[in-house]
């Protein structure tokens, strides 16, 4: 028999190391990037800080690991859930539930291939990654909030509620609003130069029509991924209670004295 989780903390430090590996590698991204100074100082996007090695390779790490934990995260509230409203009798949220689970793999998913295609080296793939990544969480946070709700007082605080409910309109505002400044600078510097790409990074100290929108976008960006993390931090309460077991069983089947016999000899015949 196995046990996943630690022994008197259960599930509960697994957020908390996704945050922390989060916060960890970023300062390590960030850092390079300004020492070698590919991106401005002030707010560049997540992805443009990690885009050249050799902090691609830190983020890619970092975001490898991220996704995983993040996709056990994710099995582990559905188990959670599954198992209170069966015990509640409460049969109409288990299909919001599978469709939560599967959001959050979407997002795993996203960040997974967010962190191994660099934004300038399939731009299609890497954008729709980042979306999947940013709004599937955003959704499965939606998700989590009604579950908190019908839900509370008896599982989790009525303040819980609260702060999940806080972080979700946050990112979800974040995330809009990051996405609509981020194509508005890109059209207010297509309308003054047509003919060039959009800029990646985008540099504060040359002339670059959008590129305040870009910072405001940025800004968005960042704290959305700050909100989503401090919403999956609020897991760790009652991840502490809760632990994965399964059992392993093996089976022996004993060799005939025949079947021995004819071992011996296949094998004796082709010793040297």
């Amino acid at each position: 028999m196995c046990f996943f989780g630690l022994t008197h903390l259960g599930f509960g430090p697994l957020p908390v190391f996704i945050a922390l590996i989060f916060f960890f590698e970023m300062f390590i991204v960030y850092t390079i990037a300004i020492v070698k100074h590919d991106v401005d100082p002030f707010m560049p996007y997540i992805s443009s800080a990690a885009d050249k090695r050799p902090q691609s390779c830190v983020f890619a790490i970092g975001g490898n690991i991220s996704a995983f934990l993040i996709s056990i995260m994710v099995f582990v509230r559905y188990r959670q859930m599954r198992s209170i409203f069966y015990q509640r009798d409460m049969g109409y949220p288990l299909c919001w539930n599978t469709i939560a689970k599967w959001f959050g793999y979407l997002s795993a998913i996203g960040l997974f291939v967010v962190a191994n295609v660099q934004e300038t080296a399939i731009i299609p793939v890497h954008m729709t990654a980042a979306l999947v990544m940013f709004g599937g969480f955003t959704i499965y946070m939606i998700f989590q909030c009604y579950f908190t709700y019908i839900t509370s007082p008896e599982i989790t605080v009525y303040t819980v509620f609260i702060y999940r409910l806080t972080c979700t309109i946050m990112a979800g505002l974040c995330f809009v609003t990051s996405f609509v400044c981020g194509i508005t600078a890109s059209t207010i510097f297509h309308n003054r130069y047509p003919d060039l790409p959009t800029p990646r990074p985008w540099n504060g100290h040359i002339y670059q029509p959008g590129v305040e929108f870009h910072i405001i976008s940025a800004v968005a960006e960042w704290c959305c991924a700050v909100f989503q993390l401090a919403f999956m931090v609020s897991f760790e309460p009652e991840f502490e209670k809760i632990s994965l077991q399964y059992f392993l069983s093996s089976k022996f089947i004993e060799r005939s004295d025949e079947e021995n016999r004819d071992f011996f000899i296949d094998r004796n015949r082709y010793r040297v």
